[in-house]
């Protein structure tokens, strides 16, 4: 097992978020939640119109209507969660923006870690010249 060893230890400051990016993420993450809620809200449709029949409810066609809305459920609810919970996070964002550049933004320590992947593939950043 590789060791780590713990190179230095710096604040930083997220002073800003970029919306578009945060709208992404937030549209992947969303939209899943809504897959899966779509899902389960679905088959539950489906079978609370399948009880009709079994109960001996005799209303023709619940059970075909109760399965297209169910099986549309899915679909619409991960658009439905995807595009409102993306608005939603990018407001958010957009008011987070608004007070980091009123007060400063959320300051935190992290520490930069060596590990065997960046040690071969990046090498030492130190080595590099600043650009600028």
């Amino acid at each position: 097992m590789a060791e780590h060893t713990v190179i230095a230890m710096r604040k930083v400051e997220i002073s800003r978020f970029d919306l578009v990016s945060l709208f992404k993420v937030a549209f992947l993450l969303y939209a899943t939640l809504g897959l899966v809620a779509g899902l389960f809200y679905g088959l539950v449709i489906m079978v609370v119109g399948q009880l009709g029949s079994f109960l001996g409810e005799d209303l023709p066609g619940l059970g075909y209507l109760t399965g297209i809305v169910g099986v549309l459920a899915i679909p619409a609810l991960a658009l439905m969660y995807g595009v409102l919970g993306s608005i939603v996070v990018m407001i958010g964002g957009a008011l987070y923006n608004l007070a980091a550049r009123l007060v400063g933004g959320v300051k935190m320590d992290v520490s930069a870690m060596d590990t065997p992947f960046d040690a071969q593939t990046v090498g030492d950043v130190r080595s590099v010249p600043p650009t600028g």
